[in-house]
């Protein structure tokens, strides 16, 4: 989802060359599953800044990859998740890409989390054609023809969008943005500063600040609070969510939050206390949902991993494992047809992030999204308020 600079994809593709020359290019021509191993490469965080994110991402995935070998494993065959560390860095993104697609017993990836992550890794595996599913979120993806990489979470222009129509309907036009100073943060700013325009609004002033890095926000604070903003935009992670609500309530500030799925997990509860209450963001999974998928889910989470509460990547990872497993027991293990399939998918997935199918460009094509907030140290889906 979120990252750190595009320069790195000029690297990943110089890697790519030089890999194609020592067989990166190879791909499995195997279909049948039976009695094989299928082996799945996985790729995010595990380490810094975005570990938590990264760690719920690989719980979900093995969760699903254990349902699915208990249950017979796939035409009897069963799943090795094979997991590497990228810390969030774009060049370890690209040698874990050039290692993957050097391995012809891979048959396809899941990852990344940060979107420079993805795009260093992209065209490596892209001229392997190895099938890839992530959870970058940056709109860049939309307009590049990489026909092996998919996108299972919502993208940067839909929430910003989304979320920039909701402060207008809740009556605040004059916004200033706060924002990770890097692919995800930038992409959110750019969609949050042309949708507010459209309606008719104004961005108040823009604000960058560093992912792990930047911890006094008090400056930037400060100066929103001269500027005639009426509520404020996070685009970036609920570690820094928190600490930026934090700081707000100490200055005495009492404009509303919004963000997107970024800052959508318990620990900007747990980091923030009381002054994250209120806070309006995007989201597509609620852990207290009452849908029996969505509650059987959470309750096998709970039990596999320490009684811990599920989060949004958990649910992606899961989904995305499912729906992997879904494509290769109709088509097999061959690359470029379970590419295929992938694109054209004979029906959407019902997942625990709602119903899913990849549209014309790779990108995740869902009906709905949820309104969320924070009631009372909880995400709950918001209610806008009687008259």
């Amino acid at each position: 989802m979120k990252s750190k600079g595009t320069f790195v994809v000029v690297l990943a593709v110089l890697l790519c060359g030089a890999l194609v020359l020592a067989g990166c290019s190879k791909s499995n021509t195997g279909s049948s599953t039976s009695g094989k191993t299928i082996n799945i490469g996985w790729v995010a965080p595990l380490t810094g800044t975005a570990a938590d994110d990264g760690n719920q991402m690989l719980n979900g995935a093995k969760m699903a990859a254990s349902e699915i070998n208990a249950a017979g494993g796939i035409n009897g065959a069963q799943i090795t998740l094979m997991p590497q560390d990228d810390q969030s860095n774009p060049t370890e993104a690209a040698n874990i890409a050039t290692k993957f697609t050097a391995d012809s017993s891979i048959v396809a990836v899941l990852g990344n989390y940060n979107s420079s992550c993805v795009l260093a890794g992209a065209p490596i595996y892209d001229q392997a054609m190895l099938p890839v599913i992530h959870v970058g979120t940056s709109p860049e993806f939309s307009t590049m023809d990489i026909p092996y990489l998919f996108r299972i979470s919502m993208t940067d222009a839909f929430q910003g969008g989304f979320v920039t129509d909701w402060m207008v309907s809740d009556g605040h036009k004059n916004v200033a943005i706060m924002y990770e100073n890097d692919d995800y943060g930038n992409g959110l700013k750019s969609v949050v500063q042309t949708e507010m325009t459209k309606d008719g609004g104004t961005v108040t002033g823009t604000y960058s600040y560093d992912l792990g890095q930047t911890k006094d926000f008090t400056p930037l604070l400060t100066s929103i609070k001269g500027s005639g903003a009426n509520a404020i935009f996070i685009g970036g992670l609920y570690t820094e969510g928190a600490l930026i609500c934090k700081q707000a309530q100490q200055l005495g500030m009492t404009l509303p939050f919004y963000g997107t799925d970024g800052l959508y997990e318990q620990d900007l509860i747990t980091l923030g206390g009381s002054a994250v209450n209120g806070i309006k963001v995007s989201g597509l999974f609620l852990p207290n949902s009452t849908v029996p998928a969505v509650a059987a889910f959470v309750a096998s989470y709970k039990a596999a991993y320490n009684n811990s509460t599920p989060g949004t990547y958990a649910a992606l990872d899961y989904d995305a494992m499912k729906v992997l497993a879904q494509g290769i027991t109709q088509v097999g293990t061959d690359h470029q047809k379970l590419q295929a399939w992938l694109a054209n998918m004979p029906a959407p997935y019902a997942g625990v992030t709602g119903s899913l199918s990849f549209n014309a460009q790779h990108d995740c094509a869902r009906a709905t999204v949820n309104k969320l907030t924070v009631q009372n140290g909880q995400w709950v889906l918001f209610t806008p308020p009687t008259t």
